[in-house]
């Protein structure tokens, strides 16, 4: 979690609308052979479209290496512990399974054979079925409001 919380840290200050005057005094204090590691990012600071979906893309990123690290912590924990019943018996579980692992294949869904055995698979109102099968996650019935319910 605590990478989570450096994210939004980080929106947070990407965001603020003194970050681009903040990073260009920052960058003339900053020794001249690092400057060349940083060239186009006072450009990029004046972009807000840019700076937008950068930001959407950072959340993105770091919500899915979460539930790509969270889920097989958990499977992990749950088998050392006996729990696995129990973890398969949530009600989310099917569904974050199948998320998870399309989170981990360029957000494509490719169902396996046991996966399409257990479809359609709803919780909390999100439903995926055989006809995403191929298809990317979008953010329709599969949104993060919808999911974090």
């Amino acid at each position: 979690m605590n990478r989570i919380q450096i994210v939004y840290a980080s929106l947070f200050l990407w965001a603020h609308p003194d970050t681009p005057q903040f990073f260009d005094a920052l960058y003339d204090e900053i020794r001249v052979e690092l400057k060349t590691n940083f060239p186009a990012v006072k450009d990029f600071l004046r972009d807000t479209v840019a700076t937008k979906i950068a930001c959407e893309q950072l959340y993105d990123m770091a919500h899915r290496a979460a539930l790509n690290e969270l889920f097989p912590l958990t499977k992990t924990y749950c088998r050392e512990t006996n729990q696995v019943d129990k973890l398969k018996a949530q009600p989310w579980f099917p569904l974050w399974a199948l998320l998870r692992n399309c989170f981990a294949h360029d957000m494509i869904f490719n169902f396996n054979r046991h996966e399409r055995s257990i479809l359609p698979v709803t919780w909390s109102g999100v439903t995926i079925d055989e006809l995403m099968n191929g298809k990317p996650l979008t953010h329709g019935n599969c949104s993060r409001e919808r999911c974090a319910n």
